[in-house]
């Protein structure tokens, strides 16, 4: 029976490897598999979503100039004849319309391509009873596990 663990490349895996490898599971029970990142991505969206970013918003830029182009629109709409209303809307449509001209202008620059992704590793351990199992998972949750799970391999 192994456990599996999803690790992202960092010094809480080593540490937890070490752990591991200090209380006897040698090479022949511990197994490390680097997976490697697809050359061919996804397509990027325009918009982020509550689940997946790339961090590089451009709900942010909007958000704020429309709400400045409302408030704006909104307090010197009483001095024109279109109304606080309707100025207010038409101050949020331009005011989101820049934010995001801006928001595009900027997040090119920003925009880097990574030579090295870093990509995630799996690791295996082969236990032989139910304590044993007990002891890794809890490594694995102490260093950052992403997904945990058990199989026969």
């Amino acid at each position: 029976m192994y456990i599996f663990g999803l690790f992202e490349p960092s010094l809480d895996l080593e540490l937890g490897l070490k752990k591991l490898r200090s209380n006897g599971f040698k090479d022949g029970r511990l197994i490390v598999v680097p997976l490697e990142i697809s050359k061919h991505p996804g397509k990027q969206t325009i918009l982020d979503s509550m689940y997946k970013t790339d961090g590089m918003s451009l709900i942010d830029g909007i958000a704020i100039l429309s709400s400045i182009g409302m408030v704006l629109g909104v307090i010197y709409g009483s001095i024109v004849f279109i109304g606080p209303i309707a100025l207010g809307l038409i101050g949020m449509v331009v005011g989101g319309g820049i934010g995001y001209i801006l928001d595009k202008h900027f997040c090119k620059r920003k925009r880097t391509v990574h030579d090295t992704p870093s990509g995630d590793i799996v690791v295996a351990v082969n236990y032989k009873n139910e304590d044993e199992a007990q002891f890794i998972e809890t490594v694995m949750k102490e260093h950052k596990a992403t997904a945990l799970g058990r199989g026969n391999a």
